[in-house]
């Protein structure tokens, strides 16, 4: 990202990466991998491009609205956080 400043932290040193990314809406999930996005080298906030985040809402929608099946899933255990 030229000259453009972290959001958060103010610096202007970003890294190209691709990552896991994981989009929730209602109460359901999805997790994309390798994911385009520019990375903040000092607080390692993640900006993502407007095309790629459309494309993962749309995949969303054709898995939990058209019941068309994903790549993979998993199971994740939940649990209610209780300090101790």
């Amino acid at each position: 990202m030229e000259n453009t400043k972290c959001h958060f932290c103010g610096k202007e040193e970003f890294e190209e990466r691709h990552v896991e990314y994981v989009y929730r809406r209602d109460g359901k999930y999805l997790i994309i991998r390798n994911v385009p996005c520019e990375v903040c080298l000092s607080c390692g906030e993640r900006y993502y491009p407007a095309e790629a985040l459309l494309a993962i809402e749309k995949r969303f929608k054709a898995i939990h609205e058209k019941h068309e099946l994903p790549q993979q899933t998993v199971k994740v255990p939940i649990e209610a956080f209780a300090a101790k």
